[in-house]
């Protein structure tokens, strides 16, 4: 199975939006359900995340790990992630990195993934993973946009991938989805969401999720 985090992780609030110039952050929170490139890889689970950004030979670097620890039905998923990115000009930033992916059930993934974000209404974005070993690709684009409530920011978003489950099998799926997220602290806020997805592999299904996150 591929290792690019989809969109429904971050519309769950429990990913983390590397910053860079060195800051880092932190989150934790629980998923009713962990969807991941088409597939559902646990029932209710406890998620936690952290990264670091920093600056390297004028590129934006960012280092990940997360993980998600099912409660109930399903298997656990550990991930480490490196990446460097460059916005080529005011709309188009690219990055690529490598994500390292293992489950407790046994697999273990390496995957090279390149993402192409554009800086325009709906901030656009399309990433390729591609398995460095079994040479199986995992295709996704998505759509987000953020509301301003003056209380919380609500944020919309949408995607739809393709994923190589063997050389000559592949499944897609989508997702959507709306986060509302408040600011506690300067440093801190609580999000709280609920997603729609579907897969050629599963029932549609609705995911709900909240999560806590911590800037540094």
């Amino acid at each position: 199975m591929k290792t690019k985090l989809s969109l429904i992780t971050a519309l769950l609030g429990l990913s983390i939006n590397v910053a860079s110039g060195g800051n880092g952050s932190a989150s934790i929170g629980y998923s009713s359900d962990y969807f991941r490139e088409g597939a559902l890889i646990s029932e209710e689970a406890v998620q936690a995340s952290a990264s670091y950004g920093f600056k390297v030979a004028g590129l934006d670097s960012s280092l990940g790990v997360f993980t998600s620890q099912s409660i109930e039905g399903g298997t656990d998923t550990y991930i480490i992630d490196a990446s460097l990115s460059k916005a080529l000009n005011e709309t188009f930033v690219v990055s690529l990195g490598l994500e390292h992916t293992e489950f407790v059930a046994g697999a273990a993934t390496l995957d090279v993934v390149g993402v192409l974000s554009l800086n325009t209404v709906l901030s656009p974005s399309l990433s390729v993973a591609r398995d460095t070993e079994d040479n199986l690709y995992a295709i996704e684009v998505g759509v987000s946009h953020d509301i301003d409530l003056e209380i919380a920011t609500l944020t919309l978003g949408g995607s739809y991938g393709n994923t190589d489950v063997t050389t000559t099998s592949n499944i897609d799926y989508y997702s959507v989805g709306a986060s509302l997220s408040k600011s506690l602290t300067e440093n801190s806020s609580l999000t709280a969401s609920v997603a729609y997805v579907d897969s050629d592999s599963i029932d549609n299904k609705s995911i709900v999720g909240l999560g806590l996150s911590v800037n540094f």
